[in-house]
């Protein structure tokens, strides 16, 4: 099982842990674009399912967060799959993903690369149609949309950068509203 957080709590821990986050996280990750988050009450799994905010709670809800996926390489697991069933190392309750989209590995080279399970619902990498069970190399900020759901792929220090501009974005409102 991969683990997953939300983008909020890793932001955080950045701006506590300060550079000591780069030794805590030295891996790529996976971020699950999107905006409110029903995630279940159980230990059981990271299941989580896009939902959209109700009209009366959108004030509390929190606005931008995403999911982030750990990708790190565990060779005697094989492959790092994702889909909306249970099994999965990484599960994304959306319908509109298939229950085994895809597949991430580490290529022999250092890189990620993810590959499309025959069968699976179509999905976008960059804008272009993936053909099943044909891997594709992930480059740092590469996004790929499954059906409602937009997946980008960060190196470590891609990742880092990204949640130390977040982190000042929060520092910078916090000094405005005092």
């Amino acid at each position: 099982m991969a683990r997953a957080l939300l983008l909020s709590l890793l932001v955080r821990q950045h701006m506590a842990l300060k550079e000591k986050f780069r030794a805590k996280y030295p891996h790529p990750w996976l971020v699950w674009e999107a905006g409110a988050w029903n995630v279940p009450e159980t230990l059981e799994g990271n299941v989580a399912a896009t939902r959209l905010p109700l009209t009366d709670l959108k004030d509390c809800l929190p606005a931008g967060d995403a999911m982030c996926f750990e990708l790190v390489a565990l060779a005697e697991r094989g492959p790092i799959r994702l889909g909306r069933a249970p099994q999965n190392a990484m599960v994304i309750n959306d319908a509109t993903v298939s229950r085994e989209q895809l597949l991430f590995a580490p290529a022999p080279d250092g890189a990620w690369q993810v590959t499309r399970m025959a069968g699976s619902r179509p999905v976008a990498l960059e804008g272009t149609p993936m053909e099943p069970d044909q891997p594709a190399v992930l480059r740092p900020g590469v996004q790929l949309h499954v059906g409602d759901v937009r997946l980008t792929y960060h190196d470590a220090e891609g990742f880092n950068a990204r949640i130390a501009r977040i982190a000042e974005q929060v520092l910078a409102q916090a000094s405005a509203s005092r």
